[in-house]
């Protein structure tokens, strides 16, 4: 099966990076390089480039004519340079190749039900450098907001009160506060660890406006009831537990009149048709060993990556958001969906 052959080369896809051979070849795009050429220009030894070389040619990635001479397509040197979200999916394959075991484990009926978080404990790095890589290519956070309308670039620069659930290491929130100062975040996530470091990297920056607690989605804190007026999720709903409960406890600590963004991928819930897209074999590889897997280790439903917007939608009515308050953004940035609820008026100005 020549699908099967060619997918061998993916190890070398990302140790290109690590090598600089991408960013080398994407300096001139158009160049049919010699080996050695490119192995100097890249600061390689040239045996290691032959071979890698070697494998990407027969893997179809590059182009080795009976000249040795060496090129590539300009579309797929950009998908591997570091700018590239494509490049981040390939790079998480590092933190799955020693779990391989474990997550075949949970195929069999008598096996663990799931890998848990405490087995992925460069997660949570990985996914900020990944969210890092589409901000910076959508403008974020001000193209964001824009895109979200609705008032929200205008509320956060007057000033609001903002709560973002699954914080991770606060990628996002550190470029939305130090955008809008005159707004005040509260930031929660269920890794102790995580929280730990990012108050202590948040004072370092220099950034007062933002708090950090442990907590998690299906447990809102009391005193939280009502009290935010714009709610940020990103690429998170689809690992927890409970991500129904979850969805449930967005509207109570909203303000009566307030607004959600929940950023997620982009997916038909018709697995048939969405396997149509070569590209969605990455993200289901990575729900295989994350997404469904965190969150069935821990007793939940697992829906995975790929759970789609027809299920989403679904879900946030079930969780008592009316069609009136319910509208998704699927076509401003790639491969992602944002949904937007809107509770009583909105934002208003």
């Amino acid at each position: 099966n020549e699908g099967l052959l060619l997918s061998s080369g993916i190890n070398a896809e990302y140790g290109g990076h690590y090598a600089g051979l991408w960013s080398t070849l994407s300096e001139q795009p158009d160049k049919k390089w010699g080996i050695a050429e490119l192995a100097e220009a890249a600061g390689c030894r040239e045996r290691w480039v032959r071979e890698w070389v070697a494998v990407l040619s027969s893997a179809r990635v590059l182009i080795l004519d009976e000249d040795m001479m060496v090129s590539c397509d300009k579309e797929i040197v950009e998908t591997l340079l570091p700018s590239s979200e494509v490049l981040h999916f390939f790079l998480a394959l590092e933190m799955f190749v020693d779990k391989e075991p474990k997550v075949a484990a949970c195929f069999k009926k008598d096996g663990p039900l799931g890998v848990g978080y405490d087995d992925f404990p460069t997660f949570q790095a990985w996914m900020s450098g990944w969210s890092h890589c589409r901000n910076v290519n959508q403008n974020f956070p001000v193209g964001y907001m824009k895109m979200v309308g609705d008032g929200l670039h205008e509320a956060l620069e007057r000033g609001i009160r903002v709560l973002e659930p699954g914080c991770g290491l606060g990628t996002h929130v550190k470029d939305v506060a130090k955008k809008y100062p005159n707004s005040s975040f509260v930031c929660f996530d269920i890794d102790s660890a995580t929280i730990a470091e990012n108050r202590v990297k948040f004072e370092e920056l220099g950034i007062t406006n933002v708090t950090f607690e442990v907590g998690d989605f299906c447990n809102m804190k009391p005193e939280w009831a009502n009290s935010f007026d714009y709610l940020m999720i990103f690429d998170c709903m689809h690992d927890l537990p409970h991500p129904e409960l979850a969805m449930k406890g967005l509207r109570g600590v909203l303000k009566d009149n307030g607004l959600v963004t929940m950023l997620d991928i982009y997916a038909s819930s018709d697995m048939y048709k969405q396997t149509r897209d070569p590209l969605s074999a990455m993200e289901y590889n990575f729900s295989l060993h994350h997404c469904m897997s965190v969150s069935l280790a821990c007793g939940g439903s697992g829906l995975g990556s790929c759970w789609g917007v027809e299920l989403a939608m679904k879900m946030l009515g079930e969780a008592g958001w009316d069609e009136t308050e319910l509208r998704v953004i699927d076509d401003k940035i790639p491969g992602h969906a944002v949904f937007v609820m809107t509770k009583g008026s909105g934002l208003q100005l």
